[in-house]
């Protein structure tokens, strides 16, 4: 067993940016051409999963055969020891839900759930990178993530212990250092029954033109057009397998 005290430090030097991001989904095919023609993201098919091309991310489409259980939208944290990481995870009170298992493109993954929920994944690919910050995100590319929270200090509390991240509390939202994460977030308090979910937001240029595709290809809006009082709008649909995702605008 580690020592706590060196374990802290261990999690505490690394560089836990974001590293992709996985999108859950029935039918590969359906969910492969309901993200081309929205986002004209370039899509291929690789077996298990689906790569998916310009979107500002490495990201997958994940061919999701378990039909008891439902769809979910999850990030990536690349981190510099995966069993360190869950250690910390569960010393915080998450859950692991996938040990670490290596993957055939070189590295190894694990997933867990944050104690309110929602399932994230760590990856180890000997491949580190510092922040991705962008000063000009393109469009269609992912701009930013909104992780929600029943209890917004102690989920606060489990990231910045977890990853390191430098979580800011503004009000309505905490937002998520991007130096530290690699890309804008946010923690909000959830106050739905409904379950929790992990939300990525894709920048578009005009959410109005967004929506009217969303509703033509067979999502559905759940949150309309919506300014943001420090500037902007958003809105969030519903893909073809349930998941949640936001669109922006500047």
């Amino acid at each position: 067993m580690l020592d706590n005290h060196k374990l802290r430090d261990e999690v505490g030097k690394m560089k836990n940016t974001i590293d992709m991001f996985v999108i859950a989904a029935r039918d590969g095919k359906l969910a492969k051409n309901f993200y081309e023609s929205l986002f004209n993201w370039k899509i291929t098919d690789v077996g298990p999963l689906l790569q998916i091309s310009d979107a500002g991310l490495n990201g997958h489409i994940l061919k999701w055969p378990h039909k008891q259980h439902p769809t979910y939208v999850s990030i990536y944290m690349n981190v510099e020891n995966i069993q360190e990481c869950l250690l910390k995870v569960e010393e915080m009170g998450g859950t692991v839900i996938l040990p670490e298992m290596s993957v055939p493109t070189g590295g190894s993954i694990a997933q867990f759930v944050d104690p309110d929920g929602i399932i994230l994944g760590i990856f180890d690919g000997k491949k580190h990178k510092d922040s991705q910050k962008k000063e000009n995100i393109a469009i269609n590319h992912i701009c930013f993530f909104a992780i929600p929270a029943r209890e917004g200090h102690s989920s606060q509390k489990f990231y910045e212990a977890v990853f390191n991240w430098k979580i800011t509390d503004e009000g309505p939202v905490m937002s998520i250092s991007e130096e530290d994460a690699g890309l804008n977030g946010h923690l909000f308090n959830w106050a739905n029954e409904e379950p929790q979910y992990l939300t990525l937001y894709m920048k578009v240029e005009n959410l109005s033109a967004y929506l009217e595709k969303v509703n033509h290809l067979g999502g559905k809006v759940i949150i309309p057009e919506t300014s943001i009082p420090d500037g902007g709008a958003f809105a969030q649909f519903l893909d073809l397998d349930g998941n949640t995702i936001g669109i922006y605008t500047s």
